[in-house]
C-alpha cells in the first residue's frame, strides 16, 4: 500500500504477537488490537479510503456481520477489498457471506468492482506434514476470492 502512495495506514487484528509483527515492519501509524465480531471494528465511520481485510472472512474466525462494519469504516466513494480462502467446510459461511453481500450492493450501500478467483490463494493449513509429501505442489492450495466493493457516496 505505501508504494502505492498510501501514508496513513492502521492495522487491526484479534492477536497481539500478530501486532507485534505487524509493529516491526515501520509501515504501520497505527496498531488496534481487536477481535472482530464481538468486538467491534475500532474506527470512526467515513474514515478510510480503503479497507482491506485478508482471510479473515471464515468460520471460527470473523462473522458475516463484520463486513457491513468494514463498508461504514470506508469514506463515500471508498473502497473495501476482502479476501478469503475456501476452506473445507465453510460452505455454508461462504453462502450466508454472499448473501450479505448481495443484501448491501441491493440496499445500495456499495457496488461491485469486481471478484477475483484463484486456484492457489493459500496453502490448506488442514493438511498434515504426512500428508503433503504425498500431494502434488497444485494440490496443497486452497482456492479463494478477493472482493473489491466501493462504497455509495451517499
Amino acid at each position: 500500500m505505501v508504494e502505492l502512495g498510501f501514508r496513513h495506514i492502521v492495522g487491526v487484528d484479534g492477536s497481539k504477537n500478530m501486532l507485534e509483527r505487524a509493529a516491526k515492519t515501520g509501515v504501520y501509524q497505527d496498531l488496534k488490537l481487536a477481535l472482530l465480531g464481538p468486538e467491534p471494528l475500532p474506527a470512526h465511520t467515513d474514515m478510510f479510503d480503503v479497507v482491506i481485510t485478508v482471510s479473515g472472512l471464515d468460520a471460527g474466525y470473523v462473522p458475516v456481520s463484520v463486513v457491513r462494519e468494514l463498508c461504514l469504516a470506508a469514506k463515500p466513494g471508498g473502497f473495501v477489498c476482502m479476501s478469503r480462502g475456501d476452506s473445507r467446510g465453510t460452505e455454508e459461511y461462504k453462502k450466508e457471506l454472499e448473501k450479505e453481500l448481495q443484501l448491501m450492493e441491493d440496499k445500495g450501500l456499495w457496488s461491485l468492482v469486481g471478484v477475483k478467483e484463484t486456484d492457489e490463494y493459500m496453502e490448506d493449513q488442514h493438511l498434515t506434514a504426512e500428508r503433503l509429501k504425498d500431494l502434488q505442489p497444485e494440490e496443497r492450495y486452497i482456492s479463494g476470492k478477493v472482493y473489491l466493493y466501493k462504497k455509495s457516496m451517499i
